[in-house]
């Protein structure tokens, strides 16, 4: 057992670690594994709680470098991440990490399972996303999401957040399900459709401002159960 987390088996080679309002995701192929993300708390629960539900060699790839996304990677190997968000993460005190570079189109070979690398930028400025051509998923980070995105403070951008819904839109057709690390643990391509209006419409001046839920430098702007926090 590991207080504070609860994981959950959403198909086979997939489960989803929760903790709190976080979550990161371990994809297993068959000669390797993939976790999406490592939580929050800066312990090595992640790592131990993978290691009993794989023995295959595990890589670590990060979504964006927040540090509810980041808090166990100590417990695995030099991270991959995409430069554009290297600044974004040594800004959060990761000074002594090596980081693998990940580029756009790069493809992640599990064994029977591939995932493709996407930049999305907008939340955070080398956010990125993982398509599973082969199962018709993707794994998206902050980028989407039913429940509430950042858009404020340093290296965030509305106007980049929306190209990258845009972005995604467009490659809808390649997958049905949506997994994003807050909010419902699996959402429908629709998803995607719906938050890229809520942000235009936010963009437009078409959405109210009210003062958001905890204490935050910005405004909350609500659309169809969406906070987009601005």
């Amino acid at each position: 057992m590991h207080e504070g987390f609860d994981v959950k088996q959403l198909g086979e080679g997939l489960w989803a670690i929760n903790e709190d309002m976080v979550r990161c995701f371990l994809v297993v192929g068959s000669e390797r594994a993939l976790l999406i993300d490592c939580c929050m708390r800066k312990s090595l629960d992640v790592s131990q709680i993978v290691a009993e539900l794989t023995d295959k060699p595990v890589d670590l790839v990060f979504t964006h470098s927040d540090p509810d996304h980041t808090g166990g990677q100590d417990g695995f190997g030099a991270p991959m991440l995409h430069p554009s968000e290297y600044d974004h993460y040594f800004a959060r005190g990761n000074t002594a990490r090596d980081l693998r570079p990940l580029w756009e189109g790069a493809v992640l070979d599990l064994g029977g399972t591939s995932l493709e690398a996407v930049l999305v930028p907008g939340h955070t400025p080398g956010s990125l996303a993982f398509l599973d051509r082969a199962h018709r998923r993707i794994f998206v980070g902050d980028t989407v999401s039913d429940a509430w995105v950042y858009l404020f403070s340093a290296g965030r951008s509305l106007q980049a957040f929306i190209a990258s819904l845009k972005k995604l839109e467009g490659m809808a057709a390649s997958f049905d399900t949506v997994y994003p690390c807050h909010g419902s643990e699996a959402l429908g391509a629709g998803s995607v459709s719906t938050l890229k209006t809520a942000a235009e419409k936010l963009l437009a001046g078409e959405l109210v401002g009210v003062d958001p839920p905890r204490d935050l430098p910005c405004k909350a702007y609500e659309y169809e159960g969406i906070m987009l926090l601005y």
